[in-house]
């Protein structure tokens, strides 16, 4: 009975010897799962039979522009800041011991939240141009960050730009050391941001110039001196005077054509003042328009007190007066030269 009782009980004790291993392998999966859980949050996790470390920590990628302000027109290198604030945020050995180098496997899952083969790609539905760019980079480890230039030009009848930007990336779960070489298992990631860009109105085409003043009740031609101060040709230009009262222009537009960098171009506008306007300084604006939109221009006019009616008559009666008195001293001066040859005769 004894004999054929002990390889019975040797099942029996060998059967709850594995029970107990495998309980003790779950309780211990559990409980790296328990402590894991809070620090990993909405990350992928993975637990294999032969990881001796597990770490909890991911890539977190931020995404800010350094120079968020562009001029209208002009070229300039849009600097974007990717960083990687993600951190390692627990190493918890296992227990188990299937590893073959569990101290490579520890420094291996210790890049947990590095971001690999990162590629960074910025875009625009508006007047942006190129619309989309691309920059990578092989590594972003947690708690560095890259300055990444993107030269971008924006139209110049643009008022706002938003830019979109989009990144991808890869990010280990799992490492392991295989026959003395590292193998890791990586996951794809995305971040991604929308970043409003303002755009200032560029002051490369400017009024530099005008002559005389406007006088009030009078109508005359004002000169205005348009210079491109950009590195630019801007083509196709004609011009046409904005005023309001008591300035008013019914001029048609004035074609002035090509303007080429750092060319003046003088433009002749007739303007009416009224009579009763006020002896100031105004603003009058001028509407460019060209191959790329159309821009506003002001400049400052000063309005002096005109001529009054009554000196105008007098200046035109003085006048007459001194034009019918020539006329008659003129005249006189003919007959009495005429008088003294015709006594000469008479003596002779």
């Amino acid at each position: 009975m004894h004999s054929t009782g002990a390889p019975s009980e040797r099942a029996g004790d060998e059967l709850l010897y594995a029970n107990a291993v495998y309980t003790t392998w779950m309780l211990r999966y559990l409980l790296v799962v328990l402590i894991l859980i809070p620090s990993v949050a909405s990350q992928e996790f993975m637990l294999f039979a032969d990881d001796c470390y597990k770490a909890a920590g991911s890539p977190d990628i931020q995404i800010s522009a350094v120079n968020p302000v562009i001029d209208a027109g002009m070229p300039c290198v849009l600097k974007l800041v990717v960083a990687n604030d993600g951190m390692l945020k627990a190493l918890i050995p296992t227990g188990f011991s299937g590893s073959e180098d569990p101290e490579g496997e520890m420094r291996e899952e210790m890049k947990a939240a590095d971001a690999l083969n990162v590629v960074v790609e910025v875009s625009s539905g508006g007047g942006l141009r190129p619309p989309v760019q691309r920059r990578s980079m092989p590594l972003l480890q947690a708690g560095s960050h890259a300055v990444l230039e993107f030269p971008v030009i924006v139209d110049f009848n643009a008022s706002s730009c938003t830019l979109n930007v989009n990144v991808t990336y890869e990010h280990q779960i799992d490492a392991r050391i295989s026959k003395g070489k590292p193998v890791q298992l990586y996951v794809p990631g995305n971040a991604s941001r929308t970043i409003p860009l303002e755009v200032r109105r560029s002051d490369r085409i400017r009024v530099i110039h005008t002559d005389g003043e406007l006088r009030a009740g009078s109508n005359r031609s004002l000169g205005i001196i348009i210079k491109n101060q950009s590195p630019w040709p801007v083509r196709n230009c004609s011009v046409k005077l904005i005023a309001s009262s008591p300035i008013r222009s019914s001029q048609p537009d004035v074609w002035i054509g090509d303007l080429m960098p750092g060319e003046p171009a003088l433009v002749r506008m007739w303007a009416d003042v009224e009579k009763n306007a006020s002896l100031d300084q105004y603003r009058l604006s001028c509407i460019l328009n060209h191959d790329s939109g159309a821009e506003r221009l002001t400049f400052p006019v000063r309005v002096s007190r005109g001529r009054s009616s009554i000196i105008w008559i007098a200046a035109a009666l003085l006048a007459l007066i001194l034009l019918t008195a020539q006329h008659l001293m003129h005249t006189g001066g003919l007959r009495r030269r005429s008088g003294l040859r015709a006594a000469r005769r008479r003596r002779r």
